[in-house]
């Protein structure tokens, strides 16, 4: 029998039989008369709120209207299969929604996100490809299931391998067949349904327990009654989790070790926290004369050991290695230079060691609670060996191999076990440290806590939902059974809203120089994120944003937040950092809450200091780019695009904003960031020295951005040349522009579209003379985006040149931008003397014929 996975990877294959397995109601929900059909979805959506509605409707391209009810009586006249299928989503939900949500934002999905209901999520799932539902169905049986027992494997197992195990059908073969014969040949298996996420294989297994007709009230049904069992394996973790009988669980850790070709070790369940972390970090950093027992540990020479950051710029990994030599003295010199250091047990990344026992490599594996496990491959070696080696590691280091270490006693550890209980819905068998932390962010309303109660028979296993406990009935309502049992769950969910409150109470009460200057929210379709931008008090050209994150981000919302190009700490809560690489948005930092949270005042002000200074260091890194980025994207845009709206005025403004930035420096985006206000897209200047004159030459431009998306060109209108005029009526009374342009005023103001109207030209020349105040003379400039893409390809294919040349380039280019219309002729003639090396100012060295001399060439 074929995993449920593969028999319904085919949507054409979704029948009743399908929702039986994953438990829905679909027989009863199917035999319902139509008219009681559309009462249960008008019951099921009396909750549903506008956003939540408007999404259904995207679901379904249903046409939206202005009020609730007209939608809602639009999907109650939905046709009589949809109808269904709302009711077997809706029944499919119940108590499962943190599993759905859970599961929908682990997905990278880069289309549109649906987030206001569950029921929008499921049937988003559904149409993408049916088996997301039975995935979800195996995550909510495994989070329904007390924790079972933790191994660790002693190698890197297969990645690809692994994902076989939830896949191809003959390694459902093998593992069924290992389970049935670890039975001794009594119990027989199948393999349900399985899932991957993140790297994570999940499966679901069904032992048969009986096999007996069922009492029913038209005919008695042949019913084969099972018992789930389920493992875990986290290939990056290197670990497996099994729920399941004992006699199960040794047949799935043969079949996994043959399978992966890797030993498994049992991870003790107790953590380990009887450790002093001035002894552990004294054996590393003083390691030729200190050891846990206080006496040297013999025949166990560390001649390798690997840290996972140091405190040098950047935090680069650092390995150290002798040649079969203590390793020790290395280390200890490494420390007093400032090279290595040890803040947490997760900063000891691996160490290589040898003894009469053998040679090993000894890894550590970071927990998702912030705890961390130390590992070894101890294939090939015999017990009285590996206890021998375990033996030395404790002596030497005072913790244990094969067991999980708490990492509370260091800062960092802390501050990791804070986003592991943000990120987590409920927390078995807390430590001592984790019921304060949870009573402390309790407190703080930083972590809440909603309990349910649901019901249900104890019988036959019906569920029941009910507002008010006093109506929870005496006897089930399908097989009069006497026991209707309450049971109680809790989860733990993290409050965006306080956390943002604490960041910014912790900087109004810090001895700190940063103020909050502004707060917004940014909109980037589905996602929302709440936004605080600082400002230095003694600089107020010191900006740093700080975005709120309690959900992984689509890589589009980062792209998002590297276009702006503004220095940006993205604050994750209840996330790991190191779970997205953030290497492609360089004006983009990420930091966990929890390591702000653990920090005092005093050491977050010196943080956010640390965060501004990272990010200015790769300012020009991120503008170029992003501009090249911006370069490509409007190079390669396209009528479809515009005409389909993937391509947005946002977009943009971002984009032409990235490439002036780049050949401008001193340029400003305002834009959306000043909605609402009487100001253009932004301004740039541009200056030169004219040595004739012995004069510098100070120009300022102000610029707004014109998409067109109807191919007839944009439409410079009355209302377009009136706002265009007070912009520019604007800024020329402003100082600062006064006082740096030699012209006391703007030199032109630049519309910049894919697309004019010829006609346009005039009649915005005309207004400007026209209306604007006496004694100005700002010029109207149209610059076509293929002209700016034109002028960016060229300033970066001709960099050095254009640089040697810089006086000539940016005089001749001002000139060009002056015109009424600048075109790719006029870049040209820019070009054609800028690039000339007689009339350069600086040489260029060539470098690369020195190095053919020096090589005898």
């Amino acid at each position: 029998m074929h995993i449920l996975n593969s028999q319904y990877h085919d949507a054409n294959k979704v029948d009743n039989g399908f929702w039986r397995e994953i438990g829905v109601k679909s027989d009863a929900i199917t035999e319902t008369e139509s008219i009681l059909l559309s009462a249960r979805i008008k019951a099921m959506l009396a909750s549903f709120k506008m956003p939540a509605l408007l999404e259904l409707c995207e679901l379904y391209d249903i046409a939206i209207r202005d009020d609730e009810e007209s939608i809602k009586d639009q999907l109650r006249s939905l046709p009589l299969e949809q109808r269904h299928l709302i009711l077997f989503l809706h029944d499919f939900s119940n108590r499962k929604k943190k599993t759905i949500y859970t599961y929908y934002d682990n997905l990278t999905l880069e289309e549109t996100q649906y987030t206001k209901s569950s029921l929008a999520k499921l049937l988003h799932l559904y149409k993408t490809n049916p088996v997301h539902l039975i995935q979800i169905f195996t995550w909510y049986l495994w989070d329904n299931r007390a924790s079972g027992k933790l191994f660790v494997f002693d190698k890197a197992i297969s990645s690809s391998v692994a994902h076989n195990i939830a896949r191809e059908y003959n390694f459902h073969v093998r593992l069924r067949d290992t389970l049935f014969q670890g039975s001794g040949n009594k119990n027989y298996y199948r393999v349900f349904s399985s899932s991957t996420v993140n790297n994570k294989v999940l499966i679901l297994l069904y032992r048969l327990i009986s096999d007996a007709p069922r009492p029913d009230f038209v005919t008695a049904p042949r019913n084969r009654e099972v018992s789930p069992a389920l493992f875990l394996i986290d290939v990056e973790k290197k670990t497996v989790e099994i729920k399941a009988l004992t006699t199960e669980e040794t047949s799935i850790r043969k079949y996994l070790e043959q399978t992966l070709g890797s030993p498994l070790s049992e991870v003790q369940t107790e953590v380990f926290t009887e450790y002093k972390k001035e002894v552990f970090i004294n054996t590393i950093i003083k390691g030729s004369s200190t050891t846990a027992i206080g006496q040297p540990v013999r025949d166990f020479t560390i001649f390798k050991i690997r840290f996972r950051n140091s405190p040098l710029k950047n935090s680069p990994k650092v390995t150290l290695e002798l040649d079969d030599l203590d390793i020790w003295p290395s280390v200890e010199e490494a420390h007093a230079q400032g090279v290595v250091n040890l803040e947490s047990l997760k900063d000891l990344e691996s160490m290589h060691f040898k003894s009469s026992e053998g040679s090993r490599v000894i890894k550590s594996t970071i927990l998702e609670n912030g705890n961390v496990i130390f590992s070894m491959d101890d294939s090939n070696l015999d017990q009285l060996s590996k206890k021998a080696i375990e033996k030395k590691f404790i002596e030497k280091f005072g913790v244990p191999l094969y067991r999980e270490i708490s990492n509370e006693h260091f800062e960092e550890g802390k501050a990791d076990k804070v986003d592991y209980l943000l990120a987590a819905s409920s927390v078995e068998k807390p430590s001592p440290y984790e019921r304060s932390i949870i009573a402390t962010l309790k407190d703080q309303k930083i972590l809440e806590e909603s309990v349910t109660k649901y019901f249900y028979c104890a019988n036959c296993r019906i569920d029941y939902s009910y507002e008010d406990p006093k109506d929870v009935p005496n006897e089930c309502d399908s097989c009069d059974g006497q026991q209707i049992i309450t049971k109680v769950g809790s989860v733990l969910n993290a409050n965006i809203n306080e956390v943002y409150k604490f960041i910014k109470e912790r900087i109004k009460v810090g001895n700190t120089v940063w103020f909050v200057s502004r707060e917004n929210e940014l909109n980037l379709g589905s996602t929302k994120l709440k936004c605080m931008h600082l400002t230095t008090i003694r600089n107020e050209e010191k900006h740093l944003q700080l975005v709120f994150a309690d959900k992984s981000l689509q890589k589009s919302a980062l792209k998002y937040l590297n276009r702006q190009m503004k220095p940006t700490l993205l604050i994750l809560i209840g996330q790991q950092e190191r779970m997205i690489n953030y290497s492609d948005y360089s004006c983009v930092e990420p930091a966990n809450f929890g390591k702000i949270y653990i920090k005092g005042e005093q050491e977050f002000s010196l943080f956010l200091d640390e965060i501004y200074e990272t990010l200015e260091r790769r300012t020009k890194t991120f503008i170029s780019a992003t501009a090249n980025a911006a370069f490509h994207a409007i190079s390669n845009l396209s009528e479809e695009k515009l005409s389909k709206k993937e391509y947005t005025d946002k977009m943009f403004e971002d984009h032409v904003y990235a490439m002036l930035k780049d050949i401008f420096p001193n340029a400003e985006k305002w834009g959306k960031e000043m909605s609402g206000q009487e100001v253009p897209e932004g301004i740039f200047t541009v200056s030169f020295r004219d040595d004739k004159e012995n004069k510098v030459y100070q120009k300022v431009f102000s610029y707004d951005c014109k998409l067109n998306t109807n191919g007839k060109g944009y439409d410079l209108n009355i209302s377009e040349q009136r706002k265009a005029v007070q912009y520019v009526n604007t800024l020329n009374q402003n100082d600062y522009i006064r006082a740096f342009s030699d012209h006391h005023q703007l030199s032109g103001h630049i519309f910049i579209s894919n697309q004019f109207r010829e006609n346009n030209f005039k009649t915005m020349s005309e207004h400007f003379y026209q209306h604007l105040d006496d004694s100005y003379d700002t010029q109207a400039i149209f610059l076509d985006v293929k002209v700016l893409c034109y002028l960016y390809d060229n300033f970066c294919k001709h960099s050095v040149k254009l640089n040697n040349s810089r006086k000539i380039f940016y005089r001749d280019l001002f000139k060009a931008l002056m015109a009424e219309q600048v075109t790719v002729s006029s870049i040209d003639n820019v070009l054609r003397k800028a690039l000339d090396e007689h009339l350069a100012e600086y040489k260029t060295l060539p470098t690369n014929k020195i190095t053919l001399e020096l090589k005898g060439q």
